[in-house]
């Protein structure tokens, strides 16, 4: 599935609905929640979403009211490599390079790459943590020298 870009009206209706769920959200019960057809039929049902599925399908929603694409996947999911380097923001050459240097697993199906999505977002979070880290060392090197105005 390709990444698609909402549109302003998916945007509106993505907004308001993600806002209407957050003002529910600091309830620890599961939801029902109804849904009927705006067409000549009416149908109409209904379902039961755990708190979890509550606080996913809200994010999912303020992401698309922002504008953003969105791409849900299972943890267990493996990815493209175009698709990591989407994730992580970066060019497809510079995730393989991280692949190569063994700084991500992958494995080779064919002559492909798939990369554990769960791996991928280990690696993210630890680098964000790394360049946290580095980004507190160096405003202290400067407040140290006097640099910070």
């Amino acid at each position: 599935m390709g990444l698609t870009v909402p549109d302003d009206l998916t945007r509106g209706l993505a907004e308001e609905a993600a806002n209407f769920l957050a003002n529910l959200r600091d309830t620890d019960q599961a939801f029902q929640i109804v849904i009927s057809d705006n067409g000549e039929d009416g149908g109409q049902g209904s379902v039961v979403l755990p708190q979890l599925a509550v606080d996913l399908l809200t994010r999912l929603l303020a992401e698309l009211g922002r504008g953003h694409a969105v791409v849900v996947e299972p943890v267990a999911a493996e990815i493209t490599t175009q698709q990591a380097a989407d994730i992580l923001n970066v060019s497809r050459p510079y995730l393989v390079g991280l692949l190569e240097k063994g700084e991500i697993p992958y494995r080779k199906v064919g002559n492909r790459r798939k990369i554990p999505l769960i791996k991928l977002l280990e690696y993210q979070r630890s680098d964000d943590i790394y360049r946290r880290e580095i980004a507190r060392q160096l405003t202290q090197e400067a407040q140290r020298i006097g640099l910070d105005y």
